[in-house]
């Protein structure tokens, strides 16, 4: 993991000051929470550091490398999961190795990663299935493998919390 370093960081859409002025310092393997209503900016900030949105002015830095200005949407090793993350109809539950097999990893480490990942989420038996198949319960703990197999510098997490504390909560060990 690597920490956030975040300074002065403004999002205005027009008179709309979504994110106004943001200083903030997430230390490598520190866990943190944004909480604050609908439209408070937490969505905002947190594409913003993802590299979805482009800031009004401020800077972002993941580890030692900023990644504010003209970088590529979600720098490599920081994660986007989203209560929404998208997947194509056709994309099975296994093609959570998707993101491995693109930076060519070994077969015999994607399968590793990949049974890991879904055993920590309790979506072994559903690895055959296709998005259609689950419930929207079932597909955000497959975004999160899909997150979590690529080993992430940072991980960001959109409202997850629903399937994220049910599972922690039955897992033994787990926190």
């Amino acid at each position: 993991m690597a920490g956030i370093e975040i300074r002065r960081l403004r999002k205005h859409f027009g008179d709309l000051h979504a994110v106004d002025g943001v200083d903030l310092s997430i230390r490598d393997g520190e866990f943190l929470v944004l909480l604050g209503s609908s439209g408070s900016g937490k969505t905002t900030l947190l594409r913003m550091i993802a590299g979805l949105e482009r800031p009004t002015s401020g800077e972002i830095y993941i580890g030692d490398q900023r990644v504010d200005g003209d970088v590529p949407p979600v720098p490599a090793g920081s994660p986007w999961c989203s209560r929404a993350t998208p997947s194509t109809p056709s994309d099975r539950v296994s093609d959570i190795a998707f993101p491995l097999e693109a930076s060519r990893t070994p077969r015999k480490q994607i399968e590793e990663k990949v049974r890991w990942a879904a055993e920590m989420f309790s979506i072994t038996r559903y690895l055959d299935r296709y998005p259609r198949q689950l419930s929207g319960g079932e597909r955000q703990r497959v975004a999160l493998c899909r997150a979590l197999v690529r080993d992430p510098k940072v991980f960001l997490l959109d409202e997850p919390w629903r399937t994220w504390t049910r599972n922690c909560a039955t897992r033994p060990g787990t926190t």
